[in-house]
């Protein structure tokens, strides 16, 4: 970001870099066409298409599904309060 000053106004100019990933994306989504460098993030991505939610709570009376693990792991912790 670079600041310009004129007077008592001062105007910024915003500047973006996108990084360009070395590791080539060879898994292609055939619903989609997006790519993924990892067999597993086109799995877990495949579940938007499916409406697939694999992973459920464990917690007795609970049983929320999720598509992804990781988002599982964030909702337990309103079981532990």
């Amino acid at each position: 970001m670079f600041a310009k000053s004129s007077g008592w106004m001062i105007t910024f100019f915003y500047t973006s870099t996108k990084t360009v990933s070395q590791t080539p994306k060879r898994y292609k989504c055939e619903v989609c066409q997006k790519r993924f460098t990892r067999p597993s993030s086109l799995t877990t991505h495949s579940y938007t298409h499916t409406g697939e939610k694999p992973f459920k709570c464990p917690v007795e009376g609970c049983g929320r599904p999720f598509s992804v693990m990781s988002n599982l792991r964030r909702h337990q912790k309103v079981h532990k309060k």
